[in-house]
């Protein structure tokens, strides 16, 4: 069985119920977005300021003549000081005369906070000659803005894709045009995942990696200034070219969610994409208020459709390789999300399935980032013993066990995460009640139904990324 991919937001927010005249109690908007404000602003004042231009240990540009030739001797922040210093014309030629470099650069990152510190200080020409000379280092870079990263990472995904297909039509081995056709194949996957759906929130290219298999994250809404971010992180066999599309509508289908949650809307069931009042889940935002004010305090949200590390198929699944490479990617991201946003933090969850399991448990075990919560479903289990040891705030971690799930109990990576032992808290899964509305919640069966719109599992995902656990619904088992 195809061990899918899954990940998304979690925390606890307290809504009011009021009496409507069916007797079912109803969100209270005004209550929710006053609260949410407040446990934000809160977090906000907490994080302290955004670490700047003083933490990029560099050579003072003012007393280094900058220039092709001395630029082949600089290496992490410096090279990225000098490379800011050069005029496009001269930006571009060494892009292409050393392309090593760009790949030192990406391979052995400078630390986000630098990252973040060396972006603030360029002008808007030095951001736009090394965009247009440079879209692969900007667009994967972390630590840059991710509305820029996404710029940049178009621009590569453009000429990348034409490339591609230009090279097919020259004289080629037999291994070069299978490697070529599998590129085209994962560069138009990604460029039909990035089309919005029906009336949903625009869709921006965060990660883009060309090489074997890929890697590409696609982000839902805004994670630049939203409120809430989810990351969905997938298992075996959720590699880009076959899976990005549909992984991406499992990011819009949270996102539709969160969105219903937020502004007192019942959960949709699976033959009707309308809310409670009437009013589609993508047009939430108007239909939370009558007033500007109203509507400008309407919590945010992003859901980022992270498919950033080499997924394993049904031939590798059995080793932790993957997993470890991908941990380590997933602990950067996430840095640099922390600090592109400086002061203003985001309330970030992780929404692992399976595999993406084993890799999250691995990058909150390192201990490098901190998140807000963690939801696992369908986990094959767990070389950390404890959830007492990841790095999630207040001990928001969620396990979600479905009937007929074979990875469940299959501690196939180590400790259950889903025993009382474990320390995580229960996620309903088995179909229930919304404790708010009272509307009926659908159950998940088997290993892949964990994401299904109308579940009580997607639902209470929703109300854990948009800080409401509380008012998660119990396991029915």
């Amino acid at each position: 069985m195809l061990f899918e991919a899954a990940a998304l937001v979690t925390a606890s927010l307290a809504l009011v119920g009021v009496g409507g005249s069916t007797g079912v109690p109803e969100y209270s908007l005004v209550s929710v977005q006053q609260t949410v404000a407040e446990r934000l602003s809160d977090r906000q004042s907490d994080a302290g300021a955004a670490p700047l231009w003083a933490q990029v240990e560099v050579q003072s540009a003012a007393s280094v003549d900058i220039d092709l030739a001395s630029l082949r001797s600089m290496t992490g922040p410096n090279l990225l000081v000098g490379m800011s210093q050069l005029p496009l014309a001269d930006l571009a030629t060494f892009a292409a005369d050393y392309p090593t470099h760009i790949d030192a650069l990406l391979t052995a990152p400078p630390k986000a906070t630098a990252v973040t510190a060396w972006w603030t200080m360029l002008d808007a020409t030095q951001r736009a000659a090394l965009t247009a000379a440079t879209p692969r280092l900007v667009g994967n870079l972390d630590g840059v803005p991710l509305a820029q990263r996404s710029r940049a990472n178009e621009i590569y995904l453009s000429d990348s894709l034409a490339a591609a297909t230009s090279a097919l039509t020259g004289s080629l081995s037999e291994t070069e045009r299978k490697t070529l056709t599998s590129r085209v194949a994962m560069l138009t996957q990604v460029a039909e995942a990035l089309k919005s759906s029906d009336g949903g929130p625009k869709r921006s290219l965060i990660l883009l990696d060309i090489t074997g298999t890929g890697r590409a994250a696609i982000a839902l809404g805004n994670p630049d200034t939203a409120d809430f971010i989810g990351y969905l992180v997938p298992g075996m066999n959720y590699q880009v070219e076959p899976q990005i599309v549909n992984w991406t509508t499992v990011a819009d289908d949270l996102y539709r969610e969160q969105a219903a949650v937020l502004t007192g809307a019942s959960t949709r069931t699976d033959d009707d994409t309308t809310t409670k009042s009437g009013s589609t889940l993508a047009g939430f935002t108007a239909a939370a208020g009558a007033s500007a004010s109203s509507r400008a305090a309407t919590p945010t949200i992003a859901t980022i459709s992270w498919i950033g590390y080499e997924a394993p198929d049904l031939f590798s699944v059995a080793g932790r390789d993957r997993a470890q490479t991908g941990a380590g990617f997933l602990e950067t991201s996430w840095a640099g999300l922390r600090a592109t946003r400086g002061a203003d933090q985001p309330y970030i969850s992780v929404f692992a399935h399976s595999y993406g399991s084993t890799v999250s448990l691995m990058a909150l075990a390192n201990g490098s980032v901190e998140v807000d919560a963690l939801v696992v479903v369908g986990s094959p289990g767990s070389e950390i013993q404890s959830a007492e040891n990841l790095k999630v705030a207040d001990h928001n971690v969620f396990v979600g066990k479905a009937d007929w799930d074979p990875a469940v109990n299959s501690a196939f990576f180590g400790s259950d995460p889903g025993a009382a032992s474990y320390g995580a808290r229960v996620l309903g899964v088995h179909g229930g009640t919304d404790t708010v509305t009272g509307a009926s919640l659908a159950a998940s069966v088997g290993h892949n139904d964990y994401f299904k719109p109308g579940s009580e599992s997607l639902h209470n995902m929703a109300l854990i990324g948009t800080d409401q656990a509380e008012l998660v619904s119990g396991d029915t088992e």
